[in-house]
């Protein structure tokens, strides 16, 4: 039989904090990644926006390239998608250093209040 160790919340606080750091952080980077692709991409394709956001066929673009306008629809919502998840993933880890700092609450129960009977009104006749 093994003897069960106390809990210490100071620890569990701990690990949370540490998965949840490098959960947000993992996120910020591969959003980060992504949004920069899409952003030079988007730079890339932006002096054709016009023909792109207007045409349903293939556009043949000066360098000789063939590209579907969806492309460029797809491009914008990526770039869009993670820009918001960086933000709110760095938005994320401040809250997360925020909540670092503040003390870990007593692990003890809270004290009862002291019970009080129910006060017994004399009725007027």
């Amino acid at each position: 039989m093994s003897r069960e160790k106390p809990v210490n919340p100071d620890a569990i606080r701990e690990a949370q904090r540490g998965l949840a750091w490098a959960f947000l952080l993992s996120l910020v980077i591969l959003a980060g990644i992504v949004a920069l692709l899409a952003g030079f991409t988007l730079v890339r394709l932006l002096p054709y926006a016009g023909l792109l956001a207007t045409s349903s066929e293939l556009v043949t673009l000066p360098s000789g390239e063939q590209i579907h306008p969806s492309w460029f629809r797809i491009n914008i919502m990526a770039f869009a998608v993670s820009l918001g998840l960086f933000v709110a993933s760095l938005w994320g880890l401040l809250w997360l250093r925020r909540w670092a700092r503040v003390p870990l609450a007593e692990a003890q129960p809270h004290p009862k209040r002291a019970q009080r009977k129910p006060s017994k009104k004399k009725r007027k006749r």
